[in-house]
């Protein structure tokens, strides 16, 4: 086989398995009434909308509660008007309180405009909006909704956040609130911070080799003893990777704004798990410390420069045995052009700067990693990621924890490919394990 034939091959076999993973794309016709429809499920691994939450004291017994929320363009259903796109949705933010009692709801209705409808279709275009509530002191539950008004579908998010502390002068961090670093705020008023503006990393996913890390938070002097510092530290659990960093307060400021900033070079793929701890002149603990989970993405560069193993071992899902030999046998100089090259053989659309096919994979990754990890092995290497990243979200899961005789078990559906997969807690420690027959799967 010559290699443009390999290459054909290559195309051809891509294009069959993206369809597989991405579902199939139909162009708009004049019996759609121009209305470019979508499904209206996630794809897998990639939700729907995002929202996350961060507080800033405003008085000693309330604070703004922001509530950010970020949705990728094809999640929205369009409209075409002349030559534009349209989108119309609202998003609802309602506050519940101790006792499941309503505290508040806000809301947000407008219109998104894009160009194109290639630019609807695009999984990195996203929209990214802030609803702001004023709170007293309080342990809230925030039910976000989203609500496409052309389609009429709707999905909701739930986030949570304490607030006791507010008005006993324990409370003395306000955030933290993580950032696109280098962004530009176009509308520096939503997101202005005193004289500063930052668009919301929702998400709290970082990538690149630049800044893997930037948030920023507030510090109040309302302690018994004055904090003159604040302790940062970073942790990744699984391998371990550590970091601290020391941010000296002025104690005499009633309140001191930080940006922080860091590259994280060390950090590999996965959660990560971020501690503040405000101290006093001898560093002493003040009050409790906050604790937020954040996420570092994949990238190319991070994965091939400190962790080429892992990233040839990730392959497993969809590369042979002798493709995952030749990259783990390839010199360090020449690792990050062979990774780039074993990539390109499956591009479904090499016409294009996406590779789709390689995003989807590495959103199934990041997906089973976040909900399957478990203290003897990461998401993507545990039996659920196996099944997920190969054939995406179930369409059915029945799961049976407490069945009289039974080991916990749990059952996967997957209509449109006539499969279904046993998992069983054999050992009952939470590691569920496929039970043959394995349809498919290379375990």
């Amino acid at each position: 086989m010559t290699k443009a034939d390999s290459r054909k091959w290559h195309l051809i076999v891509g294009w069959v398995i993206v369809l597989a993973l991405l579902g199939s794309i139909l162009p708009i016709s004049p019996a759609q009434a121009q209305v470019a429809e979508f499904s209206g499920l996630p794809a897998p691994g990639v939700p729907v909308f995002d929202a996350d939450l961060a507080a800033f004291r405003i008085s000693p017994d309330s604070a703004r509660l922001e509530i950010y929320y970020r949705i990728t363009n094809p999640k929205l259903s369009y409209i075409k008007r002349d030559s534009e796109f349209v989108a119309s949705y609202e998003v609802t933010a309602v506050l519940t309180g101790r006792g499941e009692r309503q505290f508040d709801a806000v809301s947000n209705r407008e219109n998104y405009v894009l160009p194109s409808y290639e630019e609807t279709r695009r999984s990195t275009g996203y929209l990214i909006n802030v609803l702001t509530v004023n709170v007293p002191e309080g342990d809230y539950e925030v039910d976000v909704t989203l609500n496409d008004r052309i389609s009429g579908g709707s999905h909701t998010v739930t986030r949570e956040i304490d607030l006791r502390t507010l008005g006993s002068g324990e409370w003395v961090i306000g955030g933290p609130e993580f950032f696109v670093p280098g962004a530009k705020a176009p509308d520096r008023d939503r997101y202005k911070k005193d004289t500063l503006a930052f668009v919301p990393n929702v998400t709290r996913s970082f990538t690149g080799n630049k800044t893997r890390l930037a948030f920023y938070l507030e510090v109040y002097q309302t302690a018994k003893d004055p904090i003159t510092a604040v302790i940062m530290d970073v942790s990744q659990r699984s391998p371990k990777v550590e970091l601290r960093d020391t941010l000296e307060i002025d104690p005499s400021q009633s309140t001191s704004a930080i940006v922080y900033t860091n590259p994280l070079e060390d950090f590999r793929t996965g959660e990560c798990l971020l501690v503040l701890t405000p101290v006093d002149a001898d560093g002493e603990q003040v009050v409790e410390r906050t604790e937020r989970i954040f996420f570092v993405e994949w990238a190319l560069e991070t994965l091939v420069r400190n962790d080429w193993e892992n990233a040839v071992d990730m392959l497993i899902h969809i590369a042979t045995k002798d493709e995952m030999d030749e990259l783990r046998a390839t010199p360090v100089e020449q690792r990050a052009e062979a990774f780039e090259e074993f990539w390109e053989s499956r591009d479904p659309s090499p016409e294009t700067q996406q590779n789709e096919w390689r995003e989807e994979y590495y959103r199934r990754i990041r997906f089973a990693n976040q909900q399957f990890s478990s203290a003897f092995r990461p998401g993507w290497r545990t039996d659920f990621g196996t099944v997920y990243i190969t054939y995406g979200e179930p369409d059915e899961i029945e799961r049976f924890p407490f069945e009289l005789g039974q080991k916990p078990h749990e059952i996967w559906y997957y209509y449109a490919q006539r499969r279904q997969f046993l998992f069983v807690d054999v050992r009952g420690n939470g590691e569920y394990e496929l039970q043959y027959p394995y349809d498919g799967v290379i375990r």
